[in-house]
Order: C-alpha cells, then sequence, then structure tokens
C-alpha cells in the first residue's frame, strides 16, 4: 500500500471506535462510542436510567458531529482500578442521634437502640456522592466531547488508509485502459478486415446474378458503408474517455476531501456502466480480458467506498 497523502487526510471512514473515561465523586462515568457504515446516520443508546436525562444532549452532539454511519453509544458507571468509594458519615449527625436515643431511653429504659442501618439511611448523616442535575449534564457534556474527537480522530485515521486504496484501485484502471489503448487501431483494422471480407463475398454474389443492377462501385460503396457502421458501433474512444474524466473526478474529490461518501459512490456507479458497455463492444480478447479487470477493480473500488463517510 502506497504512502497516504497529505491531501486525503480529511476523507473519514464510518468504522472507528472510542472509549473514554471520567473519573467523579459519584464513580469512573465511562462513554464508548462504536460506529459501522451505514447509509444515513443510525444512533443506538444504552445507559443505565440514571442517565437517561442525558440521552438528548448527547444525540444532538452526535448528530452535529457525524453525518453517516451506525453509531452504538454506551454509558455506564464503574470504578476504575484501585479506586475506593468508602461513604463519608458526617460524625456530628451521628452524635446528635446518640443524643437522641439517651434522651428517649431515659424516659423509656426499654425501647431499643438505633441499628447501623438506620443511622445511616437517616437524613444528611452519609454524603450524597451522586450527581444530579446541571452537573451531571456538564459532565456528560465533557465525556461525550472527548468521546467524538476520539472517534472522529480513528475515523480520519482510517479514512487515510481507504483513500490511498482508492488511489491505487483508481491507477490500476487507467493502467488498465492505457495497455488497451495502443491496441486499439490494430483491433480496429482487423475487425474491419473481416467484415470487408465478408461483405465482398455476399455481394460479390448479388452482382453475378443477372436479375441484379448492382456494379462494382455499387459492390464498393456499400462495403464501405458497412464496415464505417460497424466500426462505429465496436468503437470505445468514447467510453475511454469519459473513463477518464471519472478517474480524474475521484482524485479531485479525494484531494477535496470532506463528507465525500455519496459522490464517490455515485462515480463508481458511472464506472460500473463504463466498464460493462467496453464488455459488450469488445471484438477481441484483449478487450474482453480489459473489461473483466476493469469491473473486478471497480467493485474492489466499490467495497471501499462504503466505508467512507
Amino acid at each position: 500500500m502506497s504512502k497516504p497523502s497529505k491531501n486525503t487526510a480529511s476523507i473519514h471512514s464510518m468504522t472507528g471506535f472510542a472509549n473514554v473515561q471520567k473519573t467523579t465523586r459519584a464513580g469512573t462515568l465511562s462513554m464508548e462510542l462504536r460506529s459501522v457504515n451505514s447509509r444515513f446516520l443510525d444512533l443506538n443508546f444504552r445507559m443505565p436510567d440514571d442517565l437517561r436525562l442525558c440521552e438528548p444532549l448527547v444525540r444532538e452532539k452526535l448528530m452535529a458531529s457525524l453525518s453517516r454511519g451506525k453509531v452504538e453509544c454506551r454509558i455506564s458507571w464503574g470504578r476504575a482500578e484501585g479506586e475506593k468509594r468508602i461513604p463519608q458519615v458526617d460524625l456530628g449527625q451521628v452524635q446528635m442521634l446518640a443524643e437522641l436515643e439517651s434522651s428517649i431511653q431515659s424516659v423509656l429504659p426499654r425501647a431499643n437502640g438505633f441499628r447501623i442501618t438506620e443511622i445511616l439511611n437517616w437524613p444528611g448523616v452519609v454524603e450524597d456522592n451522586s450527581l444530579q442535575g446541571d452537573e451531571l449534564q456538564e459532565t456528560v457534556n465533557q465525556l461525550c466531547d472527548e468521546a467524538i474527537d476520539a472517534l472522529k480522530a480513528t475515523r480520519e485515521r482510517e479514512g487515510v488508509q481507504l483513500a490511498a486504496v482508492l488511489n491505487e484501485k483508481i491507477d490500476g484502471m487507467e493502467a488498465v485502459l492505457n495497455t488497451l489503448l495502443p491496441q486499439l487501431p490494430e483491433f480496429l483494422a482487423h475487425y474491419e478486415s473481416k467484415i470487408r471480407e465478408r461483405m465482398t463475398e455476399m455481394l460479390n454474389k448479388v452482382v453475378q446474378d443477372r436479375a441484379s443492377h448492382l456494379t462494382v462501385q455499387d459492390l464498393e460503396d456499400r462495403i464501405k458503408q458497412e464496415v464505417a457502421l460497424h466500426s462505429v458501433r465496436i468503437d470505445v474512444k468514447e467510453e475511454m474517455d469519459r473513463l477518464n474524466t471519472h478517474f480524474t473526478e475521484v482524485r479531485r474529490i479525494l484531494k477535496q476531501g470532506g463528507v465525500v461518501g455519496k459522490r464517490l459512490d455515485f462515480v463508481t456507479q458511472e464506472l460500473n456502466r463504463e466498464a460493462n458497455t467496453l464488455g459488450s463492444k469488445a471484438h477481441a480478447i484483449a478487450q474482453t480480458q480489459a473489461s473483466i479487470d476493469l469491473k473486478v477493480l471497480v467493485e474492489q473500488f466499490r467495497e471501499q467506498v462504503q466505508n467512507i463517510e
């Protein structure tokens, strides 16, 4: 594979992966993005219920940053390796409960004391480490920005490689045409010779027929007419010119970069159409083989285009 050109750095693949984490007092918040090729932008979300309120925010950011691809977004809580989550207990509150318990038991000596679970569940005793409201939204917002940047970076790196492959396929198609082009006059002359021989034999019989009013000159004119007509039908110069125009357009699109997947898909259809026409007009084995080689390269080109944003 040839070294990617700097001009193709802005081509993006639709395949990518990103996994980022952010440590908070409530634990480690993780976001994972996976994307594969798709005709449109297809978003799927997997997250716990306490994060569902952030889904519209994440959806909006993804839609603003990506244009195509099937993207799966996973958001989850967890703990980083070695992370300890020891609840913070307000000992002042515990002391107040102890005094309250002592006061009650001074009046009701047989009353049971507080259990540990009751103390920990008492409002204000254990610090609430969860993220709520705007704080949660802001944390997810920052995490989402990091995940999208990482995803786009992986898609861009793969896009550079895809662009290099596409340029190689275009170079291959161009090489097929350049090999075929010098042989066309020879193929055409051979075909015209066969047509002339066949027409001459057929029309000679007509001239020899006493009832026929055709002259030798009429015969020659008719042969020239038929040869010219068949030559036009098998001429592939126009198809080759159009193929070369498409090659130039593909290189221009790749150099320009951006969101080019759909445009390249359209050019691929045109390349395939011209390759088929070239095969239908073939009158020599070399032309048929050239058409087959072209169609193989076009199909390989198409497979790579399907992955470009």
